[in-house]
């Protein structure tokens, strides 16, 4: 892992490079990675688990746009230590699914 520090060139940037590098940025910092190829398929309980944190990511986005439930979130963010009210809702989605 290589963490970057105030370079202009790499400000801003996030996501992956080809199908090698990802990059991350984590409270002001951006850290890159080597992206590991896959060597076995998921199981039947991750792919569960990536379909229930899709409709988790989903229910947050909803939950932002509106002002009440972005409120809530914001509270909890607080409450629970996690950086965002998104990734708050994000995690309150996975743990309460049938909210």
């Amino acid at each position: 892992m290589v963490k970057i520090y105030d370079n202009v060139i790499l400000e801003g940037i996030v996501g992956g490079l080809g199908k090698m590098l990802v990059f991350r940025k984590r409270k002001g910092k951006v850290s890159v990675y080597l992206l590991s190829p896959r060597k076995v398929p998921f199981t039947q309980k991750q792919k569960e688990w990536q379909q229930r944190f899709a409709i988790a990511v989903s229910k947050a986005r909803n939950a932002m746009k509106e002002d009440k439930e972005r409120k809530q979130f914001e509270n909890i963010a607080r409450e629970t230590g996690k950086s965002s009210a998104y990734g708050a809702a994000v995690s309150w989605f996975m743990n309460n699914p049938d909210e």
